[in-house]
């Protein structure tokens, strides 16, 4: 493998040095590239309408198809690794979990288009069965968004909108030194009057670890992934479906069993399947839109015991029903949204969401359960003067379950002038448990969780500053600031802790929580006439966490730095990535179910990559290094000793890898 990447090494620095046909002229007086202005990037998640980055009353980050392709991400997962408002939970059988500003698991809603995902493995998506081969922005809206998106939206919203690109078609193959290869794609063509869109795709990993046991510690995985899309446009009204399917089997390999059973072994089969399909009709005029969305959304976690012969190589599952289980997920989520501009100071908005969900598998109390809830939500946005904006929102839920409230959120935007902004922002948040919270009996030789029907919805109350500042912007040079505060109360968080004086745990409400903090944002891009473009973003989040069991004194940090250097004589460049992740305090029950200080030890991870274009064949390379640094784990440090034993898991570690793109025309 290393020898294979040797080589490759070799063919890509002989292609870095620039060609004769490759060098661009550039006439005085002239400048090779112009600097975009990002504020003019337009959104439409949390939006009424679709609104550019500086007309938005709400703080949103944008991670383009340009920002996935330069971190070679092929998941969300890898994606977020980079950036350093995200905080992930890996578990290597389990999978990639997600928090935000200290929010985590049911308050993070993601969506793909603007439909749910569904299916949590504990209370988390796994982030690495998203991939991100047909994704082309990614909008994520920080703290509560229960005005536009309903409940799980107390943390926040990553919306993933995939490609729309026309008449083109993309291959891409990614080869990775610990055994993991991908390869997908991308197919855009119109027909006749129809916009056809199909992304195929694989995903290979041969599983890592220790080499003298048949068990690995990261386990073997394979996925395949298929999307589907068609368009239709009729003047001023467009009709889309899509269909997906993504579909994981993820191995625990056993390792050889003792005497008598000597030439055997146990595994355990982990299959994911999940399905998304919608239909999307949107009309659109200069003075008003509507879309509606009706969607059904399945998602089935299989888990399946075999009995290996070691020396015929072949498998026999087991009728063992502990360790052969079942649990299917289905959704039906409908949206009708109406937005209304009159002029260019007033727009409204209003809409109605509908969504019904079932849950059955041999966790769940009595074999299965159901939910559904419905709302009404509404929008408007006045410019009061041409530098003050306001916008003020309000949801009227309905819960098959709970009593709810209304729901407001208010947000200001004041502009000093046409560079300088400031934002401020309340929004009330809402959260209902989930039926496995409720219902789920999980009990196995690892596992014993009960779920309690008494349990209350989560509220919060958020309140956000942000100051947008623009110091400099010209063909040479783009500078922006952004400094953000934040204060997120949320009563009744849902968490697991022991049932005192037993082995199992269960879902408890704890009454306060209280995170607060700031986020910082310096982008930095500097253009010469020597063809050469360098990129600068750095980004530091900080935060602190209280509640009414656990005093936690000390802030946690999280600090990313990425840094890119184009040359454009021979098409080529380089990408840093940075980051670093403090010590903080982490508290928990021991098994005499006392309270116990521990130190989570801080990291740094460290990627780099070269990359180049071959325009003449439309064709991308890029060869680089992932955790530089080679960090595989973090120990969790008691008070003033050292707590083996238990350690939070980062990375597989250092690797290098190739990825290659090609776009035939």
């Amino acid at each position: 493998m290393f020898r294979t990447f040797f080589s490759v090494c070799f063919f890509f620095i002989y292609f870095l040095y620039p060609q004769t046909d490759s060098v661009l002229e550039v006439k005085e007086g002239e400048d090779s590239l112009s600097l975009q202005n990002p504020l003019n990037e337009v959104l439409i998640t949390g939006q009424i309408g679709a609104q550019t980055i500086s007309q938005s009353v709400n703080n949103l980050i944008l991670i383009t198809s340009k920002d996935i392709k330069e971190t070679a991400s092929n998941d969300l997962a890898e994606l977020f690794s980079n950036q350093a408002l995200f905080d992930l939970n890996i578990d290597p059988a389990l999978g990639t979990s997600v928090s935000i500003q200290g929010m985590q698991g049911n308050n993070i809603n993601i969506m793909i288009d603007g439909i749910p995902v569904i299916g949590r493995k504990g209370s988390q998506i796994d982030l690495s069965q998203i991939n991100l081969s047909n994704i082309e922005r990614i909008e994520i809206l920080k703290g509560p968004a229960s005005v536009m998106y309903g409940t799980n939206s107390t943390g926040g919203v990553i919306n993933l909108i995939s490609k729309t690109n026309t008449n083109t078609i993309l291959f891409n193959s990614y080869l990775e030194s610990i055994g993991l290869y991908n390869f997908n794609i991308d197919l855009n063509k119109t027909i006749t009057d129809f916009d056809v869109h199909m992304n195929l795709g694989k995903s290979n990993f041969d599983g890592y670890g220790n080499d003298d046991s048949r068990s690995k510690y990261w386990k073997p995985k394979n996925q395949s992934f298929a999307d589907l899309k068609l368009r239709r446009k009729f003047k001023q009204t467009s009709v889309e479906f899509k269909t997906s399917f993504f579909d994981e089997k993820l191995v625990d390999l056993g390792d050889e069993n003792f005497f008598p059973l000597l030439g055997t072994a146990t595994d355990l089969h982990y299959l994911t399947y999940r399905n998304v399909n919608f239909l999307k009709l949107v009309k659109a005029t200069d003075k008003y839109n509507w879309n509606f969305a009706a969607s059904y959304s399945k998602t089935d976690f299989e888990k399946q015991q075999y009995e290996v012969d070691l020396i015929s190589n072949t498998e026999t599952q087991t009728s063992n029903l502990e360790y052969n289980t079942k649990d299917m997920f289905n959704s039906f989520f409908n949206r009708l949204e109406y937005n209304r501009f009159s002029g260019l100071r007033y727009k409204s908005q209003i809409g109605l969401d509908v969504n019904y969900e079932t849950v059955e598998g041999s966790k769940i109390d009595d074999g299965s359960a159901s939910v559904y809830n419905y709302s009404l939500f509404t929008q408007s946005s006045f410019e009061v003067s041409e530098k003050l904006t306001t916008q003020v929102g309000l949801r009227l839920p309905y819960h098959s379950l709970y009593s709810t409230n209304l729901i407001p959120s208010l947000h200001l935007k004041y502009d000093f002038n046409k560079h300088n902004q400031i934002r401020l922002s309340y929004s009330k948040g809402f959260r209902s448990p989930t039926i496995k919270e409720l219902h789920m009996e999980f009990i196995d030789i690892n596992h014993n969780i009960i779920g309690n029907s008494e349990l209350q919805p989560e509220e919060s109350d958020a309140f956000q500053m942000s100051l947008a500042l623009l110091p400099k912007h010209n063909d040479q040079i783009y500078w922006s600031v952004n400094i953000e505060g934040f204060i997120n109360l949320l009563n009744n968080k849902i968490e697991l802790a022991r049932i005192q004086n037993t082995d199992a745990y269960t879902y408890y409400n704890l009454t306060k929580s209280r995170y607060y903090g700031s986020n910082t944002f310096i982008n930095l891009k500097m253009n010469s006439k020597l063809n050469t473009l360098s990129s600068f973003n750095l980004m530091w989040n900080m935060f602190f966490v209280h509640n009414n069991s656990f005093t936690y004194n000390q802030p946690r940090h999280n600090l990313s730095v990425a840094y890119k250097y184009e040359y454009n004589v021979c098409d080529c460049g380089l990408n840093i990535n940075w980051r670093w992740k403090s010590k903080y305090e982490y508290q928990a029950f021991d098994q005499a179910n006392e309270l116990v200080v521990y130190d989570q030890l801080g990291y740094q991870l460290l990627n780099f990559n070269l990359f180049k274009e071959f325009k003449k064949i439309n064709t991308t390379a890029i060869l680089g290094a992932k955790n530089l640094f080679n960090i595989t784990d973090v120990n969790y440090a008691m008070q003033d000793d050292v707590h083996s034993g238990d350690f939070s898991t980062i990375s597989w570690g250092r690797t290098l890898f190739f990825q290659l793109s090609w776009m035939p025309f």
